[in-house]
């Protein structure tokens, strides 16, 4: 099912109009009408507002538009290959760019693709430079002086393949729109910078968010760790109903939130979880909240207020 075919069924089962849609995550009627119609699909915050309203997975609801950037559509395309021999730690400087997938390739050469659909002089508004030594690579990714960070926030893609023989530690940082952490294993991933929406599907190992953005997340199949460390900031993390989790409140006046806006954990707690999991939550920081849905929650949830 299409994007639009599933926004339109969605819309029909909860038995609201695309004026009252539309009333509810502050667009227009058009827009809606575009979006049922195929002939787009919303930004990533109309996205996450649907999503909410609707208590659908991001992934569900764009199962059948799955990401340009993975099917080779885009117009205009670089790519950059670098020969791996022993594992090291990748330290990825990305610049601004509107997404960037992170997952495993079983070749031995690291591959970087920068694709747009917009960006005509790609190949030369985008430079990849990768330098090694024994122990580290580093990959820079530098714009040219023509290419704003606003066009390149909204029409740059990039895509990072890393060989899964030689996935060690990997540092981020970056100014995006979408992070996306998928099918890898991996000691560590830290992120440093700005982003908007971080999704870790099918990752095992220790995920690190050093923002201050308020963030959406979204975890499905994922083990390991993952830490938000925040200061000032309100974030939303979703999980898979299959999903096992255990929180753990570790900052500085930070607290849990549960989807009916009740605080689940207020208090600091250092404790590690006396039973086995799949994935520990630490929240860190100063003055930070996150937010938990669970889907299979917020079902029960909108039942009760039915």
């Amino acid at each position: 099912m299409t994007f639009a075919e599933k926004l339109k069924e969605l819309r029909k089962q909860k038995g609201i109009s695309q004026e009252q849609l539309a009333e509810k995550i502050y667009v227009s009627r058009q827009a809606i009408t575009k979006w049922e119609s195929g002939n787009g699909i919303p930004d990533i915050e109309n996205l996450i507002s649907i999503s909410n309203l609707f208590n659908e997975s991001l992934d569900s609801l764009l199962s059948e538009e799955k990401s340009l950037i993975s099917k080779h559509e885009f117009l205009y395309e670089s790519r950059t290959e670098y020969d791996f021999d022993s594992p090291k730690k990748i330290d990825l400087r990305l610049g601004t760019a509107h997404e960037v997938i992170i997952e495993k390739t079983k070749d031995e050469k690291i591959l970087v693709i920068a694709a747009s659909n917009k960006l005509s002089y790609l190949a030369q508004q985008v430079k990849v430079k990768i330098v090694e030594n024994k122990k580290r690579m580093d990959v820079v990714v530098k714009h040219s002086a023509d290419l704003s960070d606003i066009a390149a926030e909204e029409n740059l893609f990039i895509l990072i393949k890393i060989p899964e023989r030689f996935v060690a530690d990997v540092e981020l940082t970056s100014e995006l729109e979408n992070l996306k952490i998928r099918d890898i294993t991996f000691d560590a991933i830290e992120f440093d910078g700005k982003a908007k929406f971080v999704s870790v599907t099918n990752a095992c190992g220790h995920v690190e968010l050093n923002t201050n953005s308020n963030l959406n997340i979204q975890v499905k199949a994922a083990k390991g760790k993952l830490d938000l460390n925040q200061i000032h900031a309100v974030s939303k993390i979703r999980f898979d109903e299959n999903q096992k989790y255990y929180l753990k409140n570790a900052g500085r006046f930070t607290r849990f939130i549960d989807s009916n806006s009740n605080i689940l954990i207020g208090k600091r707690n250092l404790e590690d979880p006396s039973e086995a999991t799949d994935l520990i939550v630490e929240l860190n920081g100063w003055k930070s909240e996150a937010q938990i849905l669970n889907t299979e929650q917020e079902k029960e949830n909108e039942s009760d207020s039915e």
